[in-house]
């Protein structure tokens, strides 16, 4: 059995190696061929991930039997759906603004179920919560957040998605304050994405827990990857990209 950081190192790893080590194609989109009619692909598709994500919580937290882990999912989802003390409308609200910005119609976003691969993606976050035990749950939906935390950065490039790639597409202020509370949350020591992996290695204590969760890591990595590149190709075509000229740039 692996020390608590050394696990948190192995699983930080297995991160990189799934997430960020071969670019997906909305990397490659966001790096080479950033304009409006792309961003509004993402801008739509992320809208509905941003929309269950909070509710996962909720049903690992009915599972889970650990107060301190419970007190700490309780806090991220009054973040994101309650009260975010670094901007005035929630998490998935300002998310909507950013889509309205780039000339979605509201209703229209907020009624969107999601692409084909969108809803495919989601489903396999929707029964990890509600299905597998809270551990394996957790490291299922809070490993998407880990992939932004300083664990997995220092290993490796990471292409997060902050509000400083969103600036040069000319949005209002209020249309990118969602992504400056996600810089706020998740990205510095101590946030969202650098505390999953500390809730893991804390409550991963035998040797089995460390090998079921690093299964789960790298699936729901996997699942991400997929999921970002689907998105990446539609937006590269909403921009007049072919993938093999993005692959090429």
């Amino acid at each position: 059995m692996e020390s608590p950081e050394s696990f948190e190192r192995h699983m930080a790893q297995i991160i990189w190696d799934n997430r960020w080590k071969n670019p997906h194609a909305l990397q490659i989109w966001v790096e080479n061929f950033m304009d409006r009619p792309g961003a509004a692909v993402f801008a739509l598709e992320h809208c509905v991930f941003a929309d269950h994500f909070p509710r996962w919580f909720g049903s690992i937290i009915g599972n889970c039997p650990h107060l301190s882990a419970r007190r700490y999912m309780i806090d991220n989802m009054f973040v994101e759906e309650v009260e975010d003390p670094t901007i005035t409308t929630g998490h998935y609200e300002s998310l909507v603004d950013f889509a309205v910005a780039l000339g979605h119609d509201r209703d229209f976003v907020t009624s969107h179920p999601g692409r084909i691969y969108t809803r495919m993606a989601l489903a396999y976050w929707e029964r990890a919560a509600r299905a597998w035990p809270w551990i394996e749950a957790f490291a299922a939906v809070c490993g998407l957040e880990a992939a932004r935390g300083p664990a997995v950065a220092k290993i490796g490039r990471v292409n997060k998605l902050t509000r400083a790639i969103w600036e040069p597409l000319g949005l209002s202020e209020s249309a990118l304050a969602h992504w400056s509370a996600g810089e706020a949350a998740d990205f510095h020591e101590g946030g969202h994405g650098d505390m999953t992996l500390k809730v893991l290695a804390e409550f991963a204590d035998t040797e089995d827990a460390q090998a079921r969760v690093l299964k789960v890591i790298e699936e729901t990595t996997q699942v991400r990857w997929y999921h970002f590149d689907c998105i990446g190709r539609d937006a590269l075509k909403a921009s007049g990209i072919s993938l093999e000229a993005a692959k090429v740039a």
